[in-house]
């Protein structure tokens, strides 16, 4: 079997649920210039990034490990399953480790993306930069020619090594228990939006969280389908409190902050957001409940 050379940041079993039933295919929204245009596509034409997650240090059959043997297996088929449990409406299906497949999603849609890639890849060499530059022990066996520190030494003899180190960071922030436990223990809905006048989107990152973690304020929403959004909170409260407001005004404020965060795609159903997706896709992100922080 061909390793897979397209790392999909947004999965081609989450973007089926914007598909056309005739056609299989739904519609992107980007950039690629200066307007904002809207294509129809496959779910596995869009939403990836060529080599994303190689590891150019390894032997060739298993350059595209994290791709292969984690993002896909570990993360994209288990997520698959909890995503028709949560669109079903038998919620005693939603087992434990379901519930956890759907965090781990969750979390990796934030992390996997490529932006996240990089800045996590930075901050990973920043911190082995410091660590390695506090450590005198180069000095007793550089040789003349040698670049001045241990972390230079390595960029010039074997930059794969840190490269390769810096993407299995991803992984590592995926699997991060701390984070993962919190979500797992809030309590989690599928709130109906098919009232609404308009259809939700989703985008290259549809992880919508308002407020830090541990606050009780905190909420968590995450578009489905064009009619289904995910909720998770701390109580009921939050939930109860977005049900009782309109649900087209509901769905316009998830649009508009899905659109504003987006990195490089929108999607939806059908073109009919063109103008809204234009008007704010990579824009400053509002908040529609609060702050992160």
């Amino acid at each position: 079997m061909t390793d897979p050379i397209k790392h999909h940041f947004s999965p081609v079993f989450y973007l089926r649920g914007w598909c056309d039933s005739t056609t299989g295919q739904l519609t992107a929204y980007s950039r690629p210039y200066k307007d904002v245009i809207a294509k129809p596509v496959h779910p596995a034409a869009t939403g990836y990034e060529l080599f994303l997650y190689t590891m150019e240090g390894l032997p060739d059959d298993q350059k595209q490990m994290i791709e292969k043997d984690y993002m896909a297996p570990k993360v994209d088929n288990p997520a698959a399953k909890a995503l028709r449990v949560l669109l079903g409406t038998d919620t005693n299906a939603l087992t434990e480790a379901l519930r956890g497949a759907w965090t781990r999603f969750m979390i990796a849609s934030l992390l996997r993306r490529p932006a996240a890639v990089a800045e996590i890849g930075e901050a990973f060499k920043s911190t082995l930069r410091q660590n390695l530059f506090a450590d005198s022990s180069y000095e007793s066996y550089k040789q003349e020619g040698d670049p001045p520190t241990r972390f230079e030494w390595m960029q010039k003899y074997h930059p794969h090594v840190i490269n390769d180190a810096a993407k299995e960071m991803v992984v590592r922030a995926v699997e991060n228990d701390g984070v993962g436990n919190i979500i797992i223990n809030m309590q989690w809905s599928t709130l109906d939006m098919s009232a609404s006048r308009h259809e939700l989107l989703t985008g290259d990152m549809p992880h919508l969280r308002y407020y830090g973690l541990k606050d009780p304020r905190c909420t968590i929403l995450f578009p489905l389908t064009p009619t289904k959004l995910f909720i998770a909170t701390h109580d009921r409260k939050a939930e109860c409190n977005i049900n009782r407001r309109d649900k087209t005004e509901v769905v316009i404020s998830v649009n508009d902050e899905v659109a504003r965060i987006a990195e490089r795609f929108v999607y939806g159903r059908t073109a009919s957001h063109l103008r809204f997706v234009a008007n704010r896709l990579g824009r400053t992100p509002s908040r529609l409940l609060g702050s992160n922080s």
